[in-house]
């Protein structure tokens, strides 16, 4: 049920593995992005950034006619041959350190990560278990689901991370830098008018997030966008939020409209996070209840969202994502830049920076 990431596999795999992977990954990682490479550039031995790209009839088709409308793909793949590229490095440095620390002590790496960081996993609760579960979208009550699996992958992650902070203090110390230049983003423009926001209109950047309220990673999302607000301000930074509710979340679109009603009442944020907090509970009854307890005037909810009010809006507000090219949840436009999925705060500090220094 519950599987080992690449990160969690490489502290406890061997050297050899380990090589045959960062092997593979590099070649795979230079052979896409030289394709990549291609279809952005417009061609292999093409010169100029506008070149010719087919001919029919007579008619010659440039490169802008073509890539301009799934530029957003080409960036999928130039950001997925980087983060791939990312991931074989950061594992090759790491084993790496472990090898150089291992002959130190003159042990195996085994040995040194139980000296280290080993130690009997402290025991899972009952609350821990469904606490984890429903960040995941899940509950107990899914029969795949063992209790006792879950309770095992959980001692199972806390000896995994202990492990990770000991080679992350292994990376600090060696002052480990990656020098892969990172894709850079075709730049994406939206309409922010009519949606809600936080923060001043006039505000050197604006994130715009493309999120599902019952989208797990999008919830994922939501404390690092406090956290935005927090250390940025509103004079820094503006938050506009547009519906993106995906046709497999049965209450996504019903949640946005409940939000949506809301914000009509002043009070979007409050509801927001109500949702993004219950989002096992997006019943339309559930939804009425929260319009009570966020404090709105339940009358005027009920006849918002009765009759769709925004149904027209939300509807618009994803055929337009869906336009750009834009097909997950959730996704960022920080002054244009896309950046994708529930990122750490760092990454959105590095390009809020960036797009503030522009």
């Amino acid at each position: 049920m519950f599987k080992q990431n690449r990160s969690e596999s490489s502290l406890v795999s061997n050297n050899k593995g380990n090589v045959t992977i960062y092997s593979l990954c590099v070649v795979v990682g230079i052979v896409v992005g030289i394709l990549a490479g291609m279809a952005f550039s417009g061609g292999m031995g093409s010169s100029g950034g506008n070149p010719v790209v087919a001919e029919y009839n007579g008619k010659s088709v440039r490169a802008s006619d073509v890539f301009g409308q799934v530029k957003t793909r080409l960036f999928d793949l130039e950001e997925e041959v980087y983060r791939t590229k990312e991931q074989a490095i950061k594992e090759f440095v790491e084993q790496r350190l472990l090898d150089d620390e291992a002959r130190k002590s003159n042990m195996g790496i085994e040995q040194l990560l139980e000296k280290q960081a080993g130690g009997a996993p402290t025991e899972v609760t009952d609350k821990e278990i469904e606490t984890f579960l429903a960040s995941k979208g899940l509950n107990l009550k899914d029969p795949r689901i063992k209790k006792d699996d879950v309770r095992e992958y959980l001692k199972y992650r806390q000896k995994f991370e202990k492990r990770q902070a000991y080679v992350e203090k292994l990376r600090e110390s060696a002052k480990v830098k990656i020098l892969l230049k990172e894709p850079e983003s075709p730049k994406l423009v939206v309409s922010t008018d009519g949606f809600p926001t936080w923060g001043n209109a006039k505000a050197p950047v604006t994130v715009v997030e493309f999120s599902d309220f019952q989208c797990p990673f999008c919830s994922r999302a939501v404390p690092t966008i406090d956290r935005i607000k927090k250390e940025f301000g509103p004079d820094k930074v503006r938050i506009v939020f547009r519906d993106m509710p995906l046709p497999n979340h049965n209450r996504a679109l019903p949640a946005s409209l409940a939000a949506r009603c809301a914000n009509e009442q002043g009070k979007f944020w409050e509801m927001h996070n109500t949702l993004f907090e219950n989002q096992q509970k997006l019943e339309d009854k559930d939804l009425k209840d929260y319009a009570k307890s966020v404090g709105l005037d339940v009358a005027k909810f009920n006849d918002c969202f009765d009759n769709k009010k925004y149904m027209a809006d939300l509807e618009k507000s994803r055929t337009e994502a869906e336009k750009l090219g834009i097909a997950a949840t959730p996704s960022f436009l920080i002054n244009g830049v896309l950046l994708q999925g529930a990122q750490p705060f760092e990454k959105f500090k590095e390009k809020i920076d960036r797009a503030a220094k522009s």
